[in-house]
């Protein structure tokens, strides 16, 4: 059997630390398949350490997991390309064994970040079979050419998957930092939002584990490591049937005495005894999948829902004491610059809410976006989504919406823009002890009106 070390690569730190969830599900694949496994973080250990401790591992294959290649923010762009070729460079000073490249920011740029790094194989999309299968592939000596690109066979097959194998040094780094742990109660996702990849990544139906299995996870973050909050990563945890509401009756029935929060979507007609379950379970906020401030750009943007759901949506949670944060983009199809005028005056009327604006849409190849632009030639075939391309309404002035935004948000401190560039402030909240997403201290901070 093989030594294999898993690194994440993710420098990201907005806006919280990001525990290496899919690192550790392909940690336990290859575990259960008898490797023996080490994972390891750059956000844990500084970078020398981090290679003294894989030079002592002396493993015969590399993952390396790449999250992010960029922060998506046009006003305060910064690219991670080079800091990840560095990476590779690094790691190849140290041996010769071959070097994996795979997660969800990869697999987007799977054949371009190839050619740019140098590394020996990539895995795109769900990484736990096809590293097992490469490994068996080593152990045989069956190894294929260097420069291969592995593809999950389509359609995504991989159901009834479990919880993640967690390094208890991982655990400790990420407990102190936020005191944030993911959780994952189920993959993909059928809606069709236009220059969303989570489709791409997951596929484009709900994949889900059962509730019991996702509270037991929970509870052992909990009680076996302490944790404090729970973040459901799910692509939107409010799914239709219900499944999230098992999970929030789980929590409830055994009295777990944590908060969390997730990923929900905006929609009409929620019943007040949901939302009330979900403020017992322990739900303190919500961030909501909105995008777009006006009827005709969440149009654009192929929402599914108009403004109406995002009002009564942000309005009835706020009306049961759960904090509201939504991430906006300004620009995308549809955008004029009545539209954005529109959008900022709908803003006034979300109560106990944080907004997080931003201008432009990061073209990501193989969405609704991407062959839009190529239609409009924003990109033309020969872009291969590393140079950051973004998505901006054809006659739009990107210095007047800059403007227009800064100007309805000058003053208010739950109006964020732009919304990155502040990990040291983050670091710094997190060495207090501060806990949770921290955008939610803001309302926390302040106190709230009631109907």
């Amino acid at each position: 059997m093989s030594k294999i070390a898993l690194l994440s690569a993710n420098p990201a730190k907005f806006p919280f630390p990001v525990y290496p969830l899919g690192m550790g599900y392909v940690a336990g694949a290859c575990a259960e398949a008898g490797h023996e496994v080490v994972q390891l973080d750059v956000q844990v250990e500084d970078l020398d350490r981090t290679l003294d401790r894989l030079k002592e591992f002396d493993p015969d294959l590399i993952g390396l997991s790449i999250r992010n290649i960029d922060n998506c923010d046009s006003a305060n762009f910064t690219s991670y390309i080079d800091y990840y070729c560095e990476l590779i460079r690094k790691i190849r000073s140290l041996g010769d064994s071959p070097v994996i490249l795979g997660g969800s920011g990869f697999s987007l740029y799977a054949e371009a970040m190839m050619r740019r790094t140098g590394a020996d194989y990539g895995i795109i999309g769900e990484g736990e079979q096809t590293l097992v299968a490469l490994l068996r592939d080593f152990d045989g000596g069956r190894l294929p050419p260097r420069g291969r690109l592995f593809d999950v066979p389509g359609p995504f097959t991989l159901r009834g998957f479990r919880a993640p194998v967690r390094s208890p040094h991982l655990v400790e780094y990420y407990l102190r930092f936020g005191g944030i742990m993911n959780v994952q109660s189920k993959r993909g996702c059928p809606y069709a939002c236009s220059y969303c990849a989570y489709p791409l990544l997951e596929g484009d139906s709900f994949r889900r584990r059962a509730a019991e299995d996702v509270f037991e996870e929970c509870r052992e973050l909990v009680t076996r490591f302490g944790a404090d909050y729970i973040y459901f990563t799910d692509s939107i945890f409010n799914d239709p049937e219900g499944h999230y509401l098992e999970i929030a009756e789980q929590f409830v029935r055994w009295e777990l005495k944590c908060k969390w929060t997730g990923f929900f979507r905006p929609q009409n007609g929620w019943r007040r005894e949901d939302i009330r379950l979900l403020k017992s379970s322990g739900m303190d906020c919500v961030e909501w999948g909105s995008d777009c401030t006006t009827a005709a750009t969440l149009s654009g943007m192929n929402k599914g829902f108009d403004w109406s759901a995002v009002e009564e949506s942000n309005n009835l949670f706020a009306e049961a004491g759960i904090a509201n944060g939504h991430y906006l983009i300004f620009g995308g199809p549809g955008e004029t610059t009545e539209t954005v005028l529109e959008g900022l005056d709908n803003l006034t009327r979300l109560r106990d809410s944080v907004i997080f604006a931003f201008i432009g849409i990061r073209i990501i190849p193989n969405t609704d976006i991407y062959r839009l632009a190529l239609r409009e030639g924003v990109v033309d075939a020969s872009w291969d989504g590393l140079k950051e391309k973004f998505y901006f309404a054809p006659g739009l002035n990107w210095a007047t919406v800059d403007a227009l935004i800064r100007k309805s948000f000058a003053g208010n401190p739950c109006r964020i823009y732009p919304p990155t560039g502040d990990e040291k402030l983050i670091a710094a909240l997190h060495q207090r002890g501060l806990k949770g997403p921290l955008w939610d201290y803001i309302l926390k901070s302040r106190p709230r009106r009631r109907t």
